[in-house]
């Protein structure tokens, strides 16, 4: 039975170094804070969700306050587990009637990309789960994109393997399969699978209740990555409604303080023209770390002041 989606799931997210973890835990404790039953995800490598808390999250749930939760998923772990199982499942279905040797120079399209596919998967379990907000703090912007991209890529590459995999079996040896004791082939029933899951993801993040919200430095860089994240959300399906703007610097009379505040005004310009239909959130350059609860605590109130 297919899980009712119960949660509204944000997506922060954003070139590496804007502060987009930051920002993922400031929105989950501005939710929590309004007795929201919040879980705070983080798939970056980085893991930063524990240093920002001053606690040890790891891959368990683990509470953080009344009504918040959080979770570091290890992709990489995901990625040892599906890869193993599928490429069993793909070389095995080929090498039972292919010659061996050929089986190492057959294209293996299939297999790159499962491991995100299910960590993707993982999220959509917990935006099923008796939560009301799901907060992702995702990858930086070029895994993201290719997240984003991912169920469509996947759709054509499980398309054409399929497709491979018909034409060169034998037609006796597919009616022995089907229609004798073993039943249906593993290799097609693996395709089954991802096809279900890509077609869950792609309907999750589409949905009216999953919102992206770009995390931007006043820096080119920021800006322009922010721009091809944008686009593909957009192409997606995926809402977004907000961009924050981290590390603004305070009218200060300091020299250098004066030559970066112009030049990041310069570029906020930039990002109101570019997100004028957006609503942007501002938040000065800090002196400080957000390395603790309090300091979190601090952050979301300056990000939500407006």
């Amino acid at each position: 039975m297919v899980g009712k989606r119960r949660a509204k799931l944000i997506l922060c997210s954003g070139k590496g170094g804007t502060g987009k973890s930051t920002v993922a835990a400031a929105v989950a404790t501005h939710f929590s804070d309004k007795g929201q039953k919040t879980l705070l995800i983080s798939s970056d490598p980085t893991q930063s969700l524990s240093g920002i808390f001053n606690k040890r999250i790891g891959g368990e749930i683990t509470r953080l306050g009344k009504n918040l939760q959080a979770i570091e998923i290890d992709i990489e772990k995901i990625a040892r587990k599906v890869e193993h199982e599928y490429r069993k499942i793909f070389l095995d279905a080929l090498g039972s009637w292919l010659d061996e040797e050929l089986t190492k120079d057959l294209p293996l399209e299939m297999i790159s990309g499962v491991d995100e596919l299910f960590a993707l998967d993982k999220i959509r379990h917990f935006v099923e789960r008796d939560y009301n907000v799901v907060v992702w703090d995702t990858s930086p912007t070029a895994h993201t994109l290719r997240l984003l991209s991912l169920s469509k890529k996947m759709s054509v590459a499980m398309s054409h393997s399929l497709s491979l995999y018909v034409k060169l079996m034998h037609p006796l040896q597919t009616l022995k399969l089907w229609l004798g004791k073993k039943g249906e082939p593993k290799i097609i029933k693996a395709f089954k699978k991802l096809g279900k899951v890509t077609m869950k993801i792609e309907k999750m993040l589409a949905d009216g209740r999953t919102e992206l919200i770009l995390v931007l430095n006043p820096e080119r860089l920021s800006i322009n990555e922010g721009k091809q994240l944008r686009e593909a959300a957009e192409k997606y399906n995926i809402t977004i409604k907000r961009a924050v703007v981290n590390k603004m610097i305070t009218p200060c009379k300091c020299r250098f303080c004066e030559l970066k505040r112009k030049e990041q005004e310069r570029n906020l310009k930039i990002i109101q023209e570019g997100y004028g239909d957006l609503k942007l959130l501002t938040v000065p350059y800090l002196p400080y770390e957000i390395i603790t609860k309090e300091r979190v605590k601090e952050y979301t109130d300056k990000l939500f002041e407006e």
